[in-house]
């Protein structure tokens, strides 16, 4: 491949990389690195990441696969495990609050609560333990006759004789 160089003030060759006019704001580009690693940290497919940054998916992968961009992925993925674990704390710090809150709900105790905001919250409260609401069952019932249990024995047998699940000696 030519490269463009200059003689005599004149640029020779195609190759467009060495044009003068051609800059780059860095600052511009770092940033869209930047957003295309958390992006990436996100689950985001290339083609994803590069719709929305405004790029093709090969420099979206080119970054993904850059040493910077991994550097900042790691970076990036180890404030988001900090995040979750600082959220799963909170959580546990707060459940005692908030159980404290379903018993008051549940007894009567806050006046304001209705009788079907003290049956939902309860009816969450058991499902959670292991006491859910009765789910509507469908069942099917036939009645069948000697001969229609005798018919579906035969087709059971045949059809795992079929498949290879059971074998039947014959009689010579």
């Amino acid at each position: 491949m030519e490269s463009t160089r200059e003689e005599n003030g004149r640029k020779i060759g195609n190759d467009r990389r060495f044009v003068e006019e051609r800059k780059y704001e860095i600052q511009a580009l770092w940033e869209k690195h930047r957003e295309i690693a958390r992006q990436v940290v996100l689950g985001k497919t290339n083609i994803d990441i590069a719709d929305a940054v405004g790029c093709t998916p090969q420099t979206v992968s080119n970054v993904r696969n850059s040493p910077l961009a991994q550097a900042e992925m790691e970076r990036l993925g180890g404030m988001r495990d900090d995040d979750v674990v600082d959220m799963s704390q909170r959580i546990k710090d707060f459940a005692p609050v908030a159980l404290e809150l379903l018993e008051q709900i549940i007894s009567g105790r806050i006046p304001s609560a209705s009788i079907a905001l003290r049956a939902k919250v309860a009816a969450g409260h058991l499902g959670r333990a292991g006491y859910g609401e009765v789910h509507k069952v469908q069942a099917l019932h036939a009645h069948l006759s000697a001969e229609d249990i005798r018919n579906i024995k035969h087709r059971v047998m045949e059809a795992a004789v079929g498949a290879g699940v059971i074998e039947v000696e014959r009689e010579e």
